[in-house]
């Protein structure tokens, strides 16, 4: 039995140092995790801290940069809407200029253009005016030139119904002799019946002057030629001859 013992005396120390050796080694794992994990926040802290100081100073910087470049900006800004402005009044003030000028044009030609209307209605109406006494005169001249002519158509049937008529009448006067046996007595000259002259053209008038603008005054109608007057003609009226009594009496 003193062999079995001292195995199991050696095994026990054995057991009893591994036991030793793993608590040694879980104590120095244990400090070792310990200190490198304080190590690792340590320089985790310190990179942090240097990261957000960078940033920090990076950030500043860009703020810097940007309030720079927004300055810059905002005058270079401020300089074109200047410039635009300028430039708008200027263009603002052409235009006026020109609207103005063009305005005064417009009516300097509107007024020309009224004036050449006037004018252009005055000679119409002038023209309208002469050229309707000229046709008034030439009317009236027609007229009586017409009724002259009519006046001496009619004067002359006259004539030649006198001179048909004192010439029937001297034939059955010379008739009624022959057949009375008494001397053919010469047969009555015939009577010229006068005609009136010829209704001579009065002189032209000048057109009447219209009441209203393009009313013209209405033209006095020409007169009628007077008929002339017809003459008793007692010569064509036959002679009583005796014949005729007696022709009456048988």
């Amino acid at each position: 039995m003193g062999r079995f013992t001292e195995d199991m005396g050696r095994l026990r120390d054995e057991i009893e140092s591994d036991r030793i050796a793993r608590q040694t080694l879980i104590a120095d794992t244990r400090q070792e995790v310990t200190e490198s994990a304080q190590a690792f926040m340590n320089n985790l802290k310190n990179s942090v801290g240097t990261l957000q100081a960078d940033f920090r100073e990076a950030h500043a910087d860009m703020a810097e940069s940007a309030r720079a470049d927004r300055n810059a900006f905002l005058a270079r800004l401020g300089g074109a809407v200047a410039d635009i402005r300028i430039s708008a009044a200027n263009r603002q003030a052409t235009v006026r200029e020109a609207l103005a000028l063009s305005a005064a044009e417009a009516r300097t030609e509107r007024a020309q253009s009224a004036a050449e209307m006037r004018n252009e209605v005055a000679d119409l109406q002038d023209g309208f005016k002469r050229a309707r006494g000229v046709m008034a005169v030439e009317v009236r001249a027609a007229g009586q030139a017409f009724v002259s002519d009519i006046v001496g158509a009619v004067a002359d049937i006259q004539r030649q119904t006198a001179a048909l008529v004192n010439d029937y009448a001297g034939e059955r006067s010379a008739g009624r002799q022959a057949w009375g046996g008494a001397a053919p007595q010469p047969a009555l000259a015939p009577t010229p019946v006068r005609a009136k002259a010829a209704v001579e053209p009065e002189p032209a008038k000048p057109a009447p002057k219209a009441r209203h603008k393009g009313e013209a005054k209405a033209e006095a109608p020409v007169k009628a030629a007077e008929k002339p007057a017809e003459k008793p003609a007692e010569e064509m009226r036959p002679a009583a001859h005796p014949m005729g009594e007696e022709s009456t009496q048988h």
